[in-house]
């Protein structure tokens, strides 16, 4: 049994519904959760990201104390994915990276976010991977993270509009999804559209695969390439406080 600890970096629990979470998992998937006990309601900006980040690294700690063989950052902005690295061996999927390298394989690809003051932070992310020249566009559909599921058919009426924008005007072959919180709306996207897209990809469920996949293939976090930071007193922080203390043991 792979076990997966799906960190959602935020501390609103209940904003989106898990249920299509039971079939996107691959046999042999034991889901856990976790949702911060400090940090923003959601995240939707660079300092929801700052805010976010010790709480993942606290998380993803947590998750490999208590045994878990890989962690997924359950955003697409990846809050705290290096740190979280470097704190733990077992692997750590964010669903902005995992999403973006897997849409490259297919052509150009769009974002659908939820609000366009986000395109700043995906096409940053893009350049990072190396993948700006396939980035089509960045579209916002105007509904807050917090309000996708108060009205779920606006949400996915507002998704279908401006998927087909990518494809017809920003000429993107691939959708992602650019906010977990769209868990579910990935087929009737795709039955929207049809022969006009080749691929759409909803980052969580696709995350849990990649996570699972590196599990079963016995992948580490490569700590030459994320290593351990010496520890040093930090005020405030118990993620690392936490860290600080183990490596201290190993010291």
């Amino acid at each position: 049994m792979t076990k997966i600890r799906i960190i959602t970096p935020i501390i609103t629990t209940g904003f989106r519904n898990n249920v299509p979470l039971a079939t996107a998992a691959p046999m042999g998937c034991d889901l856990s959760f976790a949702f911060l006990t400090n940090g923003p309601a959601s995240i939707e900006s660079s300092i929801d990201e700052v805010l976010a980040a010790p709480g993942v690294i606290d998380a993803a700690l947590k998750a490999q104390a208590d045994g878990m063989d890989a962690v997924i950052i359950d955003c697409m902005l990846d809050p705290g994915l290096d740190a979280a690295r470097e704190a733990v061996e077992i692997p750590v999927i964010g669903c902005g990276e995992a999403s973006l390298r897997e849409a490259s394989k297919f052509g150009r690809f769009s974002v659908l976010t939820v609000l366009d003051r986000q395109k700043r932070a995906f096409r940053k992310q893009a350049a990072c991977h190396g993948l700006s020249d396939q980035l089509a566009s960045v579209r916002g559909i105007g509904i807050p993270v917090l309000d996708l599921e108060r009205d779920r058919e606006a949400s996915i009426d507002a998704t279908i509009r401006e998927s087909r924008g990518a494809v017809n005007d920003d000429g993107a072959r691939v959708i992602i999804f650019g906010c977990t919180g769209m868990l579910g709306f990935a087929e009737p996207v795709y039955q929207a559209l049809g022969p006009e897209i080749d691929l759409v990809i909803d980052p969580l469920p696709h995350a849990i695969a990649v996570a699972h996949a590196a599990v079963s293939e016995n992948d580490k976090t490569d700590k030459l390439l994320y290593p351990r930071p010496d520890p040093k007193p930090v005020l405030g922080f118990s993620s690392w406080i936490s860290l600080s203390n183990v490596l201290g043991d190993k010291r």
